[in-house]
């Protein structure tokens, strides 16, 4: 069906063409072929494997680079199979001992190389065929069947890696301390007090990819996944924290200085996605997460409030991964300020419509914002060509610094030096002179503003 959107008008969000790769971290069977519709819990590929536990390994540390510089000194790509003590990265600039590397710590598959966290996902892979494992704990420790499981150092239902400690006896000497080290990755699934036997399995694990966004699938990349192509309005905030969801967007407040209070949310808002104003207080927060709210998008909070309403450790740069079921978007930051009235009119439009949204954050080099993205497949109007976030800059531009040490602060341009000047990192790059809205005049990197 035929949508018009009639009296949608806005410049900083008009409707473009969105793309997405949606993508396994291993190969594995794509479900759907180029022309399909899809809706955002549409499974469009999958695997299904024994995974065993992911191995995060923090490589770019241990060989002394920056976590961008990670991929360059990778000697394997994602997808690889590595064996143990088999060097997978190794660093540019030689040391008083060589050059640093990296061995893997275990048979794998390398699932992800990420140049945000500088730290690499080696992901064991074992065929549906292979068998429990038991291991003869009793014998290992020396001791009866009987005294295994006050020796155990870990619970039936409990992952242990492979070559972690499963038990352990005796507490004196090292000669008189005996252990049992695990001989596989998996699961403790028994614990025989009559043989002394310990059962670890590797249970079968689903990995799938979905549509996100509502729309038809564009391109197949084969054994990993496709690209959704759709209609739509993508807003991007300043900073968020959660995963993807989608749910029916719901305006809770009638202007961009308006603050979101608990009274204003009750149990009909289960399942969609709320948008305040220039606030949302810690009572709202957790009054959002307590009748199971999927999303909120609010000008700011308060960085206390969110680690202690929704009970997250936010990451140093990095979000979108935290374990709780609500993602929240700050559309301006930390503070108490006015959501822009931009980015308020678009989302007051959108109000009673299917949203999609991601609270990924990286302040750090390559950015990635926050974002809520409206699906319309079927429009049938002008579609504009989407925006360059890199655009050439000019005097008396509105900007918006993505970056710290001026994160989400909005100003003008006042200058462009011609040549790279010194930032207090010790580098020489492009950088542009801002006067914020505050007063204060301040010269950034380039990349790290964005045309507002």
């Amino acid at each position: 069906m035929a949508v018009s959107l009639t009296g949608y008008s806005n410049a900083r969000y008009p409707i473009t063409y969105i793309r997405k790769t949606r993508r396994l971290p291993l190969p594995g069977e794509v479900l759907a072929k180029v022309g399909d519709r899809v809706s955002p819990d549409t499974v469009v590929a999958r695997i299904n494997l024994r995974p065993g536990i992911p191995w995060v390994l923090p490589v770019a540390r241990m060989i002394g680079i920056e976590p961008q510089d990670l991929p360059s000194a990778m000697l394997k790509k994602v997808g690889d199979t590595v064996k143990t003590k088999e060097v997978i990265a190794r660093s540019s600039e030689k040391g008083l001992y060589g050059r640093k590397e990296y061995t893997s710590p275990t048979d794998g598959i390398i699932e992800e190389i990420s140049a945000r966290s500088g730290r690499v996902t080696i992901r064991e892979v074992f065929g549906k065929e292979e068998p429990p494992v038991k291991v003869d704990v009793a014998f290992e420790l020396g001791c009866s069947p009987r005294d295994v499981p006050k020796n155990m150092l870990v619970k039936v239902g409990q992952e242990v890696k492979k070559g972690a400690m499963l038990a352990k006896k005796g507490e004196m000497q090292a000669f008189m301390t005996k252990t049992c080290l695990a001989p596989i990755t998996g699961v403790v699934t028994e614990i025989d007090e009559k043989t002394g036997y310990v059962t670890i399995s590797r249970p079968f694990k689903e990995v799938v990819a979905k549509a996100y966004l509502d729309g038809y699938v564009s391109e197949v990349i084969p054994e990993r996944g496709v690209v959704v192509e759709t209609k739509g309005i993508r807003i991007t905030g300043i900073f968020g924290l959660g995963r993807e969801t989608h749910g029916e967007l719901k305006v809770l407040v009638s202007s961009p200085d308006d603050v979101l209070e608990a009274s204003m949310i009750d149990q009909s808002l289960a399942g969609k996605v709320i948008v305040g104003g220039s606030f949302a207080t810690n009572e709202a927060l957790s009054k959002a997460l307590e009748v199971g709210v999927k999303g909120v998008i609010t000008g700011t909070a308060s960085y206390l409030n969110l680690v202690k309403s929704l009970g997250v450790r936010l990451g140093v740069g990095i979000t979108g991964q935290e374990d709780i079921p609500i993602t929240v978007i700050l559309m301006e930051g930390f503070g108490k300020l006015d959501m822009h009235a931009d980015a308020f009119n678009a989302l007051k439009f959108l109000d009673g419509y299917p949203v999609s949204i991601n609270g990924a954050t990286q302040i750090r080099a390559g950015a990635i914002r926050p974002e809520i993205i409206a699906s319309f497949p079927d429009y049938d109007g002008p579609v504009s060509e989407a925006r360059v976030i890199d655009e050439e800059l000019a005097l008396g531009q509105r900007v918006r610094v993505i970056n710290e040490p001026y994160f989400g602060a909005h100003g003008t341009v006042i200058g462009l030096p011609r040549l790279p000047q010194r930032i207090e990192t010790e580098a020489e790059v492009p950088v542009v002179e801002l006067e914020l809205d505050s007063g204060e005049r301040v010269v950034v990197p380039r990349p790290n503003v964005e045309v507002f």
